[in-house]
């Protein structure tokens, strides 16, 4: 299916209880089941796949924070309306990557439809949406290891302050839309290449609030948008890896008039660090001792990203031999867990060697070592 919101296809809200919205999915699925009469096999698809994410807490806790596009497996690992193959990517999320339809721009697919049927989606049956936007934030290793909040300022669209984004005056009086009768939508028949259909579009005298006020706000002039720097918070979950995109709900630019705001994605960029090379949830570092502590062995302090350890490295230990630190590496994703630290260690080569040593050195050369 196309990339719509699975909140908006069980008819609940974001912050819907689970009780909520088993119960939408119950009513719905009863409905729309094929095996009715009057139902509808890829509705009913389309709901099931729906409440296999918004229905379970971690796959809702994923969706939340990264949308379709940072949402592995789609429909709960279904591959049959939810992407190519199961594998979490749809037609709007690849045309947001390839940098064509969707993402900053607009509303993908929904845009397509608009160039045979003229409304928004192909039906049309919503106020104006905002645009979505998106953004990049750069962390170090140690951030993304642990999750951060950071405050970022974004130049947008903003819903007006001042008439909360209605473009009513607040002592505007509101009277009920005299062109679509408070529907806040109109029908048209339009002739397309597949035939004649009745579409239902936003209203464009109320732009979908079905009523209008007899004062426009003076801030916004009557548009409930203003545009400017705004502040937004953003939520950096532990463990979270560079290329990765956190998904913030409703903070792109604001469409005002009643119209619901676009959503902003936050694209990773995670920093090289100087200590560790990352693979996933594993972290790889080179550890330089003694060439006597390979020999007779010892134990030497280790840095992790979280505190120092103590490593032992038996006697005969080769240069370049690696180790393992369980548990030691960065956290996983939803507190599934962390990886490992892979220690390799390797002799030092002093830089300056002092007479007596180099004597000794040229004795133990002797002896072959």
């Amino acid at each position: 299916m196309a990339n719509r919101d699975y909140y908006e296809i069980l008819g609940v809200s974001r912050d819907a209880s689970e009780k909520e919205i088993k119960k939408a999915y119950r009513k719905l699925a009863h409905k729309y089941h094929p095996d009715k009469e009057g139902g509808d096999e890829d509705k009913f698809k389309e709901i099931n796949e729906a409440y296999q994410v918004l229905g379970d807490q971690e796959k809702r806790k994923q969706y939340d924070q990264f949308g379709t596009a940072g949402f592995q497996g789609g429909a709960g690992g279904q591959g049959g309306t939810g992407g190519f193959g199961g594998a979490g990517m749809n037609f709007e999320d690849l045309f947001r990557q390839a940098g064509g339809f969707g993402g900053a721009g607009g509303g993908g697919f929904e845009d397509i439809f608009s160039e045979f049927f003229g409304g928004a989606g192909g039906g049309g049956q919503r106020s104006a949406r905002g645009r979505d936007m998106q953004t990049e934030v750069e962390l170090t290793l140690k951030e993304a290891h642990e999750g951060v909040k950071r405050t970022m300022t974004i130049h947008k669209t903003s819903a007006c302050d001042r008439c909360h984004g209605s473009g009513g005056d607040p002592d505007a009086n509101w009277q009920t839309c005299s062109t679509c009768q408070g529907a806040g939508k109109q029908r048209h028949q339009v002739q397309t290449m597949l035939g004649n259909f009745v579409e239902e579009r936003v209203c464009t005298t109320c732009n979908g609030q079905g009523k209008i006020p007899d004062k426009k706000c003076t801030q916004c002039n009557g548009s409930g948008t203003v545009t400017g720097p705004e502040e937004v918070e953003i939520e950096v979950p532990q463990g979270i890896q560079d290329g990765q995109t956190i998904h913030v709900p409703g903070k792109g630019e604001a469409a005002g008039q009643g119209g619901q705001s676009g959503d902003l994605y936050v694209n990773v960029r995670v920093k090289n660090d100087t200590t560790f090379r990352r693979d996933g949830d594993d972290l790889y570092m080179d550890r330089r001792v003694p060439f006597t502590t390979l020999v007779f062995g010892d134990k030497v302090n280790v840095a992790t990203l979280d505190d120092s350890i103590r490593l032992k490295i038996p006697a005969g230990t080769q240069s370049g031999e690696r180790f393992r630190l369980s548990g030691k590496g960065m956290y996983r994703l939803y507190g599934r867990g962390r990886g490992d630290v892979y220690v390799t260690v390797r002799a030092e080569t002093p830089d300056n060697v002092s007479k007596e040593v180099k004597k000794r050195l040229k004795e133990l050369q002797e002896y072959g070592i």
